[in-house]
């Protein structure tokens, strides 16, 4: 705009009414979830095999709506380690190679009883990993949709708390937090979650890495 208003091409200076894009510390958003929220959640849902799947996946393996969505139940392995896996292809055409805990796996197998589908594992069947009512995949905007909708439906007390919707996005944050607490490198989240940037990572882990180095845990209390 400053170029084109340089150039004779428009009379008025309208790039200097365009408002900066950088956020302020108070207007980020607090996407964080933690362990707590997320357990009140799962054992809301205990009960509903749908909808515990659902949320047990984004919980427990930090992957984007839009790649539970499209992942495909040939796209499980049975691995040598006893575990199962769950591979595809993410953000950006990244390929992710996922491992799958057994409560993970036995609450995938529930939702797919639910809606009536084979729980046997077969590389050629290309069918949706988790199907909709029709069998068929989800689209992943209508999905997201769903999740806020059942996670708003419990008004669970922290979730009147918060001042905006929990996305699907918010596992992502979740994962790397309770990841980290665990004792996880934050190269290792950055991996596990496909960030091209460390930085993005960092964002995630913003708050407990200020803990970390919180001054006030080196006093000694008894001092006092």
């Amino acid at each position: 705009m400053k170029w084109l208003h340089e150039a004779k091409y428009i009379q008025q200076p309208l790039h200097k009414e365009i408002l900066s894009t950088t956020l302020s510390e108070q207007e980020i958003p607090n996407r964080d979830l933690y362990y707590h929220e997320v357990k009140q959640l799962l054992d809301y849902y205990k009960n509903h095999p749908i909808n515990y799947g659902l949320l047990t996946m984004l919980a427990m393996t930090g992957l984007r709506v839009q790649e539970i969505a499209k992942a495909s139940w040939g796209d499980y392995l049975d691995s040598l380690s006893g575990h199962y896996r769950l591979r595809g292809v993410g953000k950006g055409g990244k390929k992710f190679d996922k491992l799958l805990h057994p409560s993970l796996y036995e609450r995938i197998l529930a939702f797919r009883e639910r809606r009536h589908v084979s729980t046997a594992l077969n590389s050629s069947d290309q069918g949706p990993l988790f199907p909709t009512k029709d069998g068929g995949y989800y689209q992943y905007k209508n999905l997201s949709n769903y999740i806020v909708r059942i996670i708003q439906r419990t008004e669970l007390p922290f979730i009147k708390e918060r001042t905006g919707r929990i996305t699907p996005h918010y596992f992502r944050h979740f994962y790397a937090i309770y990841s980290r607490l665990q004792g996880a490198d934050i190269f290792l989240i950055q991996k596990e979650l496909g960030h091209s940037d460390r930085k993005t990572t960092e964002r995630y882990l913003e708050k407990v890495l200020q803990r970390e180095h919180e001054i006030g845990l080196m006093w000694k209390e008894q001092d006092f």
